[in-house]
């Protein structure tokens, strides 16, 4: 079983370089000159002849629809693994040989002990669904199984639990295309189990701001 990784968030901070350009005197605003004296009485300046208008500058073409976003590189020469953080998830592509295996993951856990409670991992959509488990902490009912819900939609009928591990209790799950597309646009997918102490629910919160652009790019490194 393949190991989640801990999303990892940088934060890119761009500085903005203002240059404020030196003004120079115009032309019209330089004092004109006195006329040179003569016995002769000046004779009238004619009025100057008023200037045509100046011609518009032509209007500039239509600026070119944007560029789309330029898509990350190809798979590196040589590399046998690729990671990469989207929102709140992990993209994580293994090709040992010839075969690729690419996964998106989240996991959330203690900050200051570094220790994982929970965890969910999808693979790549392969024949209209995506397999994949769910890592619960210690101390639910296993009977219960979990429940999934997308934002106020009840997500499928729940599953069962599968077998515990050192971190936690794991739920195989397997989403077809209808429910990855249903997390593409949620916010948050709600994965809810029972307290072994008594009835009481405990419910994980799983953002999913990223999720479909790690989907994305799984599917586009897997081929």
């Amino acid at each position: 079983m393949s190991t989640l990784r801990a999303v990892v968030r940088l934060n890119l901070i761009a500085t903005l370089l203002l240059a404020v350009p030196c003004a120079s005197p115009r032309a019209q605003d330089a004092e004109p000159e006195a006329p040179a004296a003569s016995d002769a009485p000046a004779k009238a300046k004619p009025k100057p002849k008023p200037k045509p208008p100046a011609p518009k500058p032509a209007a500039k073409p239509a600026a070119a629809a944007a560029a789309p976003a330029a898509s990350h590189a190809p798979w590196p020469t040589g590399a046998s693994m690729v990671t990469e953080s989207y929102g709140d998830w992990t993209m994580t592509c293994t090709r040992p040989n010839d075969k690729v295996t690419c996964i998106v993951a989240q996991s959330q856990g203690d900050s200051q002990t570094g220790r994982r409670k929970f965890g969910v991992e999808l693979q790549a959509p392969n024949d209209g669904r995506s397999e994949g488990f769910v890592l619960m902490p210690f101390g639910l009912s296993i009977e219960a199984g979990v429940t999934f819900k997308l934002d106020e939609q009840v997500l499928g009928k729940g599953a069962p639990y599968t077998m515990c591990v050192s971190d936690g209790c794991l739920v195989s799950i397997g989403f077809p295309t209808v429910a990855l597309d249903g997390m593409r646009n949620a916010k948050k997918l709600f994965v809810t189990g029972q307290k072994a102490s008594g009835s009481e629910p405990a419910t994980i919160t799983v953002p999913l701001e990223g999720f479909p652009q790690a989907l994305d790019r799984a599917v586009a490194l897997s081929g």
